[in-house]
């Protein structure tokens, strides 16, 4: 008889963790509206004929800071979520998912900064970088990802940084334009990712390390 399977944290967290995912997409939509309203994205003005929105957006100072912030939530949620699983990809995948994380923090900063003669104010729009980097490493998770990973999974890792712009261009608005589309993403990848102990092992070669 062979060994049990060895049940890994990446497999018993999967469901709360595709929850997360969701949740991190499902709030960068309702948090859309307001920073991209207030930045001239047209498309988003209908939402404010709603009771709700309206009142939220004359209740806060400035809803193109503080909703522009709280997309750094979005950033957490997904990125706890998926580095569990992409760092089967080896060190590819746990530089896509360090970065996804990176984002909150940077994030949060950049809208802070907003005003000019804010003392960061250089760092307003590094959000962008970010999202550009988180791309570029999906083509690395995409590579270093061993063969226990399905070749279609590992395509749509390589795929990351096209579907971020699609994100954008879809919604008019970045980041959570790019960020519903991530956490969608998140969620494939959590659930098709490999499981077990040879999932969080493979070295690439079709074999798993001890």
């Amino acid at each position: 008889m062979g060994a049990p399977e060895t049940t890994t944290f990446a497999d018993r967290s999967r469901p709360w963790r595709v929850v997360l995912a969701g949740l991190g997409a499902l709030w960068a939509l309702v948090i859309l509206p307001f920073p991209a309203s207030e930045f001239g994205v047209a498309i988003w003005d209908w939402v404010f004929r709603h009771r709700v929105y309206f009142a939220v957006r004359e209740a806060v100072d400035d809803p193109y800071i503080v909703f522009g912030a709280l997309a750094a939530l979005s950033f957490l949620a997904i990125g706890l979520a998926l580095l569990p699983d992409v760092r089967r990809a080896r060190w590819g995948g746990a530089t896509m998912g360090w970065l996804i994380i990176a984002g909150a923090p940077v994030t949060a900063l950049s809208y802070l900064n907003t005003p000019k003669d804010a003392p960061l104010h250089l760092l307003w729009g590094a959000e962008a970088f970010v999202l550009i980097a988180v791309g570029l490493a999906g083509i690395l998770a995409a590579v270093t990802a061993g063969r226990s990973w399905r070749l279609w999974v590992r395509i749509v890792l390589g795929l990351t940084l096209p579907l971020l712009v699609a994100g954008t261009l879809a919604t008019g608005y970045w980041p959570h334009g790019p960020l519903i589309v991530l956490g969608l993403e998140a969620i494939v990848i959590i659930l098709a990712a490999p499981r077990g102990a040879a999932g969080a092992d493979d070295d690439g070669s079709g074999t798993s390390v001890d």
